[in-house]
């Protein structure tokens, strides 16, 4: 198990990473609205690299899906 100590040095840059891909997720939802969720996805994973971000498969999918139709 991990020590509370290193848990709570890794938060910074935990926190850093989620408002990059929040940063990304955000810009990608405004200008890939309704769009086909390969474009979509396309579209996320240069973005999250632009912002430093690297987005899991699986995670860039189901995002791509849910902006695509509207529910994220």
């Amino acid at each position: 198990m991990a020590d509370v100590s290193e848990y709570e040095k890794a938060m910074p840059r935990v926190q850093e990473h989620a408002a990059r891909y929040e940063k990304a997720l955000a810009e990608i939802r405004t200008t890939h609205a309704g769009k086909p969720a390969p474009e979509v996805r396309k579209a996320l994973l240069a973005t999250g690299e632009r912002h430093g971000v690297r987005i899991a498969n699986e995670v860039a999918q189901d995002a791509a899906e849910r902006i695509a139709d509207g529910t994220l």
